[in-house]
């Protein structure tokens, strides 16, 4: 059997091309990956957020945190507009909350069982532990989760229903002068 020069080229390329690509096809991911610019976040952090935000918004009969991805918002907020100093402080923060829920619960944050989580965030509400890295990673982290939500779109379309600016015209309206001025 004999090969021309085009096709053993044009069979090299295809064999190359797969050998290329060939390795991404093993690469192992796990779980949902964020694409960020500015920070450099592992499984372990995206998760304890993740747990955070839903440990603050829980899902009830409404959509809660994970519905609206609160988490990814917040790791967005952080990585396009916090200062390269205020995303320090953030991941600070966040190795001290879960080093406070380790010493609470003795395990991870993420592991916790929910009234455990409620108590520790109770605790750091009500400034019973006090350092400013973990104060700044909460405050933070709800101040986004709340901006998250309530700028989700289930929010904007069913609880607060939003209208453009101007709002609605009401042209049958009858004017009426003030008393004591004519019309």
């Amino acid at each position: 059997m004999s090969i021309n020069r085009r096709t053993a080229i044009r069979r090299l390329a295809l064999i190359s091309a797969g050998a290329a690509l060939l390795p991404s096809c093993f690469h192992e991911q796990t779980g949902d990956k964020i694409p960020l610019r500015n920070l450099r976040i592992d499984d372990d952090q995206q998760q304890l957020l993740e747990v955070l935000t839903v440990t603050l918004i829980p899902t009830t009969d409404t959509p809660g945190a994970k519905e609206v991805s609160a988490h990814r918002f917040v790791w967005k907020m952080l990585d396009d507009c916090a200062t390269a100093d205020d995303r320090t402080k953030f991941l600070k923060g966040m190795g001290q909350f879960d080093a406070a829920a380790r010493s609470a619960g003795g395990k991870p944050f993420a592991r916790l069982e929910p009234p455990q989580r409620e108590s520790l965030l109770r605790a750091i509400e009500s400034k019973k532990m006090q350092d400013a890295d973990l104060d700044f990673f909460y405050s933070t982290t709800k101040k986004l989760t709340i901006l998250a939500y309530t700028s989700s779109q289930y929010f904007l379309t069913k609880v607060q229903v939003y209208e453009l600016v101007p709002g609605r015209w009401h042209g049958c309206v009858p004017v009426e002068a003030p008393a004591g001025k004519a019309a």
